[in-house]
């Protein structure tokens, strides 16, 4: 099916037009595929008396169905984002200087506001300050895409946790200011409903992480810590690890 096919190579930020064109897409495609299916299976259902094969073409379509509503929940949780935090205060972005500030939640407002921050004045821009609790995986992947092509330093004013970590990461030069803390800890997802593996999701992050010169010690440690507790590595660990560059 066409929204299955196609998963891995949406992106994260694709708009929600862009999701009900791919499913619209869907559904055209996989009823018109049972409809030719059902009266294949109707016509030699006729010929030979067997209902065996009909029904099992009918079981199968109700399977089909099944799994492209299910793709189509999954696009759209990636849309949002599987939420690792607690409802939090939303994004305050502001900019001093050659600075970004980012305060609160990370969702998809703020890879908005970044990315067009950056196509309107990508040479006054050299550093992005963080202090959040984390927000949505999604959306911090998209922005620490944006810091890596634009080669930006990062830096932490006082906490950076849970997906705030991966726009951390993506800093050029990263920096943990005097008292500042990084927290790592497992994903979860807000939705009753299992429509990530939040394993996987982590794996993609610890091999980006490994990507970004952290140490195979510290990636074993990194999602150690429950969903409702959160691991913060001492200065001398982070550094040793490589996950922050300079000193305070």
């Amino acid at each position: 099916m066409v929204v299955h096919l196609i998963y891995g190579v949406v992106p994260a930020s694709i708009p929600l037009i862009g999701i009900a064109v791919l499913f619209t897409a869907d559904v055209i495609l996989i009823f018109w595929q049972i409809t030719g299916t059902l009266r294949a299976s109707e016509n030699q259902m006729g010929n030979s008396g067997d209902t065996l094969l009909y029904w099992g073409s009918y079981s199968a379509s109700i399977v089909a169905v099944a799994i492209m509503v299910f793709d189509a929940a999954t696009i759209i949780s990636s849309r949002t984002g599987a939420n690792t935090v607690p409802a939090i205060p939303k994004t305050a972005l502001t900019v001093r200087g050659d600075t970004i500030l980012i305060s609160g939640d990370i969702d998809f407002g703020t890879y908005d506001a970044i990315k067009s921050l950056l196509e309107e004045t990508p040479e006054q821009i050299t550093t992005v300050r963080l202090d959040s609790n984390g927000g949505r995986i999604y959306a911090a992947r998209g922005i620490a895409r944006i810091l890596i092509w634009h080669r930006l330093d990062t830096e932490v004013d006082k906490r950076c946790v849970s997906a705030c970590t991966l726009v951390f990461l993506a800093g050029y030069r990263r920096k943990l200011r005097e008292g500042a803390q990084l927290g790592f800890h497992q994903y979860a997802q807000s939705s009753d409903v299992p429509l990530l593996d939040t394993a996987e999701e982590q794996e993609k992050d610890r091999l980006f992480l490994k990507a970004r010169g952290v140490s195979e010690s510290f990636l074993g440690k990194m999602f150690q810590a429950e969903h409702n507790d959160i691991w913060f590595p001492d200065r001398q660990e982070l550094l040793t690890a490589g996950v922050i560059t300079d000193g305070p």
